[in-house]
């Protein structure tokens, strides 16, 4: 074996000058793949210091707007010139629908350079044509997949470049098959390290997992500046894009897009619900989801269980959670849940993670329990061991925007600070009962 050539792990980038049958790092079988790394090329620029004042100054006045106003304030301002985003979604999610757009809008200020790995010429064009993209001159197409070949086509002239998709990059002088980790973490690097030297933002879409990670080393996360999911489900019409990792602003941000014909659109406005006067087992909520106020209708299914074990499964809202509010409603509520199949859903597709949604989620499944409606009222309030209701942050930012549904009731820990009229405080979970119908809950 020659002197440069290295061994890596295609599970998790793992490096060593031997070959190895088990990961020792992440503990994987039979994932050592040999390959000889490549001569990085020079920056070719020359960095001096400077002061905070004069790069905070540049950093305000050079963001560049995408087009979709919710993606620029998940973005904190829009894209930096030089600043890397890993765009990682499943098959037919709409991610190169999004980053075309990006192209499109971007097109009367800057021109862009869409390189397509995947698809023909005559593909992008016709769907560039579909989304009405006006200054079709300033969005160059290349159809390329040598890493060495898009940086000779790269200049200043440039002001945005897409790579759909880096699993498909390939590089002769890596000497391993496309989508491996060595093709993956050269590619990422090399287009990464020349973009930031020409102060020219990209985007990079790139392919997930089964287990929904972005497929390739974890290291190209760590390399990039900004990483985003976007999620859905392929048979319904609406997106969410979810920021993970932002080094120039909040992570956790999340924006709405719906799919049609013409491309994607965003969502400005809630969609989430069902503003209808709703059945038993429906109670709305209030979601903070990066710094972004979401209404949530939270539905839940409360039946007999036709075997052995009772099924406890959730859709949008974290199984594991529901599990310890299944066992407190039992303990400190008395409920006859343990024979009795539990399903939640989070209606839209929306995967919530904040705490807040407990109390709504308890109210749905005593709604679905006792077969009592609960109109149009909403809940939120963290549920704690011991049964009581804990306080959750942003009281106000959540009844501001549960105002907009016009609710008879809403229902939030007895530790808010609040004055409004149609707001219910609650200390605990047996409070509940009294207030949805009765003291207790006698169900055969």
């Amino acid at each position: 074996m020659r002197k440069n050539e290295l061994f890596v792990c295609e599970s998790c980038g793992y490096e060593s000058p031997k070959w190895f049958g088990r990961c020792p790092n992440c503990g994987a079988w039979n994932t050592a793949k040999q390959f000889t790394p490549s001569e990085k090329p020079g920056r070719g620029r020359k960095t001096g210091p400077t002061t905070l004042k004069k790069i905070a100054v540049e950093l305000r006045t050079s963001r560049i707007s995408t087009g979709f106003s919710e993606l620029d304030s998940a973005l904190n301002g829009g894209l930096l010139p030089g600043q890397v985003v890993l765009l990682g979604g499943e098959p037919g999610v709409g991610k190169s629908s999004l980053a075309l757009q990006i192209c499109c809008q971007l097109a009367n200020k800057v021109k862009s350079l869409y390189v397509t790995a995947e698809e023909s010429a005559d593909q992008i064009a016709f769907r560039a044509e579909r989304f009405g993209c006006k200054s079709q001159d300033n969005v160059v197409i290349l159809t390329e997949n040598d890493p060495m070949l898009v940086l000779d086509v790269l200049d200043n002239s440039f002001g945005l470049l897409v790579i759909d998709s880096l699993q498909a990059m390939y590089s002769e002088q890596v000497g391993s098959y496309p989508g491996s980790v060595a093709q993956v973490r050269t590619a990422a690097s090399l287009i990464t390290e020349r973009c930031k030297s020409l102060s020219i933002p990209a985007i990079l879409i790139a392919h997930i997992t089964k287990s929904g990670e972005i497929a390739g080393p974890k290291m190209v996360e760590h390399l990039v500046d900004t990483v985003i999911y976007f999620e859905g489900e392929v048979n319904t019409d609406f997106r969410i894009l979810r920021v993970v990792k932002n080094r120039f602003g909040p992570s956790g941000e999340v924006c709405v897009f719906e799919m049609f014909e013409f491309g994607l659109r965003q969502i400005e406005e809630s969609f989430l619900i069902d503003i209808e006067e709703p059945p038993s087992g429906n109670c709305f909520s209030c979601v903070i989801e990066g710094s972004k106020p979401f209404i949530v209708q939270v539905q839940a299914l409360v039946s007999k269980a036709r075997s052995l074990s009772a099924r406890r499964i959730s859709n949008g809202y974290d199984l594991t959670r529901l599990l310890m509010l299944i066992a407190v409603l039992e303990k400190h509520a008395r409920l006859p849940l343990e024979n009795r199949d539990v399903y939640i859903n989070v209606m839209g597709g929306l995967r919530i993670t904040d705490t807040a949604a407990d109390l709504a989620v308890v109210c749905a499944i005593v709604s679905s329990l006792t077969e009592l409606s609960l109109g149009k009222m909403a809940a939120f309030g963290e549920v704690s061991l011991d049964g009581r209701i804990r306080p959750v942050h942003r009281v106000k930012n959540r009844l501001d925007a549960l105002s907009k549904l016009e609710l008879k009731k809403i229902l939030l820990p007895s530790a808010s600070d609040t004055n409004e009229q149609n707001c219910v405080a609650l200390k605990d979970v047996r409070s509940l009962l009294s207030i949805l119908g009765g003291k207790s809950v006698d169900i055969q």
